[in-house]
């Protein structure tokens, strides 16, 4: 199950470094595999999450399909990628902040977690990262690299190191992602 989780993964966050909305649909599969896997090692924080990102690739596909109508319709404009508002940092600090404790709570209360700490703060801050790739900030990548680089340890640890390979492997994606959605926020800015 993890060769196939793996699989499908590394093919939804390549088509997601180049907008493809093919992205939502295989981050459903891939969520539903990592789900079991997950479970399995007792990461439950990240079994969890995998639900959450199912939810989010849902609403994510709803909204990457109204933005790519066809040229010349009201939301056309809408399918470009931007950067985050100013106002986000703060917002995403103290929202992350926020899960961070919620699902702490949860894992050390509800369940036999042997990792309790990082399995909460990097839950936390995927669900922030996917939320944000969600709505075409850039940013998303930052923050996507930044976790994957802890989720690489963590996965050592639990002895899941194909999935830690995937994760090196995502942050080569995110990478692409960011430089891929800069130039094409670079190309949607009017000409002085």
């Amino acid at each position: 199950m993890e060769i196939i989780a793996f699989t499908l993964s590394l093919i939804c966050v390549a088509l997601n470094a180049y907008g493809h909305i093919f992205t939502w649909p295989l981050m459903i599969a891939s969520s539903a595999a990592y789900a079991w896997v997950f479970q399995d090692a007792k990461l439950f924080g990240d079994a969890w999450l995998q639900g959450v990102f199912i939810l989010l690739a849902i609403y994510a596909w709803k909204t990457w399909s109204k933005s790519t109508q066809p040229e010349g319709t009201n939301n056309s404009s809408s399918s470009s990628f931007k950067k985050m508002p100013r106002s986000w940092p703060l917002i995403g600090s103290l929202c992350w902040s926020g899960l961070f404790l919620i699902i702490h709570y949860l894992l050390v209360n509800h369940t036999s977690s042997d990792v309790p700490l990082i399995d909460a703060f990097l839950t936390a801050g995927s669900l922030l990262a996917t939320y944000m790739s969600a709505q075409k900030w850039l940013e998303n990548w930052l923050v996507w690299i930044f976790v994957n680089s802890l989720y690489i340890a963590l996965y050592i640890y639990k002895d899941l190191h194909l999935t830690a390979l995937l994760y090196g492997l995502l942050i080569v994606l995110a990478v692409l992602g960011w430089l891929q959605w800069s130039k094409k926020i670079k190309q949607s800015e009017p000409t002085a």
